[in-house]
């Protein structure tokens, strides 16, 4: 028997594919486009300025224990007194909302979004303003990535920026166009 433990390379995401919901739900300011950080992945892209300090959210997700999430990628760990450590897991594009589209900055210089926990849900406050982006930008190829919301993609400890967070979670980024943050 093959023991080949490849894993399958992922399916790239197509804005056809986003639900309604989630379009109808984004917010004036930003528009969903292929990212320029995960070339599978669609992003969030600011199509106006966003200023800084300004608060996105909450995430949306299915509330479920760590045991039970295939994919730590469209998710946030958040602590309950009464429940532990659970999660909100966005994977399903119909459980979840136009943050689960937020990706992961390459670099702190491009992080433009922080996430924070207030009552056991995730926000993103955007680090500095955002320029707005245009979208024949795409096809042009940025220095860096053209400045993101970003992604969801939290590590499984503790910020070490907000010490009376109870949720795990990293830094995120927002640069201009593209939303990111910073894993």
């Amino acid at each position: 028997m093959n023991q080949n433990t490849t894993e399958p390379v992922a399916a790239t995401e197509t804005l056809a594919e986003v639900p309604e919901h989630v379009l109808r739900g984004l917010p004036e300011e930003v528009r969903l486009f292929p990212s320029a950080v995960d070339k599978t992945r669609i992003g969030v892209w600011a199509t106006k300025p966003i200023l800084k300090g300004k608060k996105f959210g909450p995430f949306v997700g299915d509330k479920k224990k760590r045991s039970q999430v295939k994919n730590n990628v469209y998710m946030w760990e958040v602590y309950y007194p009464n429940l532990g450590w659970m999660c909100i897991d966005a994977t399903d594009p119909e459980k979840g909302n136009w943050l689960r589209y937020v990706n992961w900055a390459c670099s702190g210089e491009e992080q433009n979004l922080f996430p924070l926990e207030i009552n056991r849900a995730i926000y993103y406050k955007t680090l500095k303003t955002a320029s707005a982006w245009r979208p024949d930008a795409l096809h042009q190829r940025p220095r860096t990535s053209p400045g993101s919301i970003g992604r969801s993609k939290p590590r499984l400890q503790p910020s070490s920026r907000d010490h009376s967070s109870k949720s795990r979670h990293s830094a995120c980024s927002l640069t201009a166009p593209e939303v990111t943050w910073n894993q």
